[in-house]
């Protein structure tokens, strides 16, 4: 079923429906809050909280944005609570889905070396521009989502994209590492 399928169930009063949202989002979702808070407990407590927020409000929801972005903009905003319980800095980590299971030992190694590559050099980045980045390459988010998600205008989203590859490009250069014609999004896409 999609999305918009299961809420429309959730809210004629077929609660077990809203399991199979859980269940679609809830793996992607501490992937997204392991890049903010680093803290595994903290993450699935934030992951709990944002899905009863979204279930307590889902008739607050509208179809304007995906499913998907509704969540994460909900987790976002509890897991920048968590920090502020916390005081500590933002970053983004990458999950290890990153490497092709399907590559042979010689491959997979290369390519977790690589990931880790990318990762040191996602690190030198300022925060806002890892995030748009992550949503973007990562979780496959439009400008609209991503503006949700982060609270900010399109138009920024598309500023963040343009700087933060701007600047993981110089920092590949100045690293010696062949961006491919300039184009960083397979580097960041893995």
């Amino acid at each position: 079923m999609e999305d918009m399928d299961l809420i429309r169930q959730v809210l004629s009063g077929k609660h077990e429906y809203y399991e199979y949202l859980v269940e679609r989002y809830q793996k992607p979702l501490i992937n997204f809050l392991r890049g903010i808070l680093r803290n595994e407990e903290e993450v699935m407590d934030c992951t709990q909280e944002a899905f009863l927020a979204a279930y307590r409000n889902l008739w607050r929801y509208s179809p304007k944005y995906t499913f998907r972005a509704w969540l994460y903009a909900i987790a976002r905003n509890k897991a920048i609570d968590q920090m502020r319980k916390r005081n500590n800095e933002v970053s983004l980590a990458f999950d290890e889905s990153w490497a092709d299971q399907k590559e042979g030992p010689e491959e997979a190694w290369l390519i977790k070396e690589r990931k880790n590559e990318v990762q040191g050099i996602l690190e030198e980045l300022p925060e806002h521009y890892r995030q748009v980045l992550y949503l973007r390459y990562h979780q496959e988010l439009s400008y609209e989502e991503i503006s949700l998600v982060l609270d900010i205008l399109v138009s920024s989203v598309k500023n963040h994209l343009y700087r933060g590859k701007e600047k993981l490009r110089q920092i590949m250069e100045r690293r010696g590492i062949n961006a491919g014609n300039g184009h960083v999004e397979p580097i960041i896409s893995g």
